[in-house]
């Protein structure tokens, strides 16, 4: 796009939450765009156009969504694709970039797009290019109302090469080959002992199911204490901060399963008061090749006797209310929770929905029977299905715990109990350890499993 007025490169990451480019490794975060504010003013326009307010990205393996919310209505844009290197391109007519536009969370690690950045092809025109990554990438490019925006959505891409098993040595090359000597007259041959056995090669990680893992010491589990850092999530009563709450009960739950599962590995997605976009935490587990993900969260209701304990797994929403409580997790409005809706079935496919099933549902009768031995009136909300960001993209079992209600006087009471903080951390523990001692699951993305036998339990 050089001599078009377009800005050649991404300069900049000041900007929390923007996509940049990061060298030519993949890595994006849409950072330039404010580098560029002052170059790209609507002169000369004879009627403002709709003016973006804010642009919001979400990113996962194979899937990447870019939205630019507007101040008005606009059917007039204009999309098409370039070549050599390939770009998408989006232009608005008279359209103009609000100075205070803020940028979406960091997508480093996504592969579809490299950079993203604005300019005007002419004085009246505000365009978007979106500089694509390797291989054959699917866009479409519509928009919505309530709230005004155009959204950009890619599919595809060449998928990252799984990591390698920990401690796994590559073989050595072969030796080259040589010509076989003469074999020796048959009078001079004398009879070979039989040759050895040669051991058996160990298994890698990667060929062994989930219960085979962790016999070995070799499972991990991904903990992700909902919220952190400018995200506070749930205020409760009795000066309940979600954010910490479910902090503690993480910490408290890994130590429970490093005594119930010893010599695996339990990782948190923070272990302090830090801020992690929701992309990054299935990231962050996908990454360390974990076996289990699960996102610890408090709940809340405008009704105070509401209360319960509730488990989650990725999937259309099964109510109205898991869709506000979803919209409520995600940080975003219900229309834009519509909006992920439609993109959720091609993404199942690639998920491990039945084990996701499975992990709720030992956690979450686990979780009642620790609690409900100490307190009574536990009320069990049951195992449901909702859209979070937090499990998109996760190619392990994953789930999300709503361990209580805050906003409820009876259960924020509890909830500054050390007694019921251990016994919600021993019911996760304990319904892990229930999941990880079931039937073969193999590991791995796209793995099979036999399903599971009523004799299991």
């Amino acid at each position: 796009m050089a001599g078009a007025g377009m800005p050649s490169s991404c300069a900049g990451k000041g900007r929390a939450g923007g996509w940049c480019v990061v060298g030519r490794a993949g890595c994006l975060l849409l950072g330039a765009v404010l580098a560029v504010l002052g170059a790209i003013s609507p002169a000369g326009a004879a009627r403002p156009g709709p003016s973006v307010t804010a642009v919001r990205s979400f990113v996962t393996e194979g899937y990447a969504r870019l939205t630019l919310l507007l101040d008005r209505e606009t059917f007039s844009f204009q999309h098409g694709r370039l070549a050599r290197p390939p770009r998408l391109y989006l232009d608005i007519p008279a359209g103009r970039l609000s100075p205070r536009a803020p940028l979406p969370a960091d997508a480093a690690g996504a592969r579809l797009v490299r950079g993203v950045r604005f300019g005007r092809p002419d004085r009246q025109t505000l365009r978007m290019v979106v500089d694509l990554g390797e291989g054959e990438i699917q866009a479409r490019v519509f928009s919505l109302p309530n709230p005004h925006r155009i959204v950009v959505e890619l599919r595809g891409g060449i998928a990252p090469p799984p990591p390698p098993a920990a401690g796994v040595v590559p073989p050595a090359p072969a030796p080259p080959l040589q010509r076989p000597a003469a074999p020796p007259p048959a009078e001079a041959r004398a009879p070979l002992p039989p040759a050895p056995r040669a051991p058996a090669a160990p298994r890698r990680r990667q060929e062994m199911s989930i219960a085979e893992r962790f016999r070995g010491g070799t499972g991990r589990i991904m903990l992700d204490p909902g919220h952190g850092g400018k995200d506070p999530g749930t205020l409760g009563l009795y000066g309940l901060v979600e954010k910490n709450f479910v902090l503690d009960l993480a910490q408290r739950a890994a130590r429970a399963l490093r005594r119930a599962l010893p010599g695996n590995e339990v990782i948190l997605t923070r272990a302090g008061d830090s801020y992690i976009p929701l992309d990054r935490r299935t990231a962050m587990a996908n990454d360390r090749d974990a076996d289990i993900f699960i996102s610890i969260h408090a709940n809340s209701s405008p009704l105070r006797g509401t209360n319960g304990i509730e488990t989650y797994l990725l999937s259309e929403a099964s109510s109205d209310r898991a869709l506000e409580i979803a919209a409520r997790e995600n940080d975003v409005s219900l229309a834009e929770m519509t909006d992920l809706q439609k993109i959720l079935y091609d993404l199942m496919l690639r998920s491990k929905v039945n084990e996701s099933r499975e992990l709720a549902e030992d956690v979450h009768r686990s979780l009642l029977g620790q609690v409900g031995r100490r307190y009574r009136g536990i009320n069990d909300l049951g195992v449901k299905r909702g859209p979070f960001y937090v499990l998109l993209g996760a190619r392990m079992p994953s789930i999300l715990i709503e361990v209580g209600f805050i906003s409820n006087p009876a259960e924020a009471r509890r909830s500054l109990q050390p007694s019921f903080r251990d016994s919600i951390a021993q019911g996760i523990a304990e319904g892990v350890v229930r999941f990880v001692a079931g039937p073969v699951r193999t590991a791995g993305p796209g793995a099979g499993r036999p399903a599971r036998a009523a004799a299991s339990r």
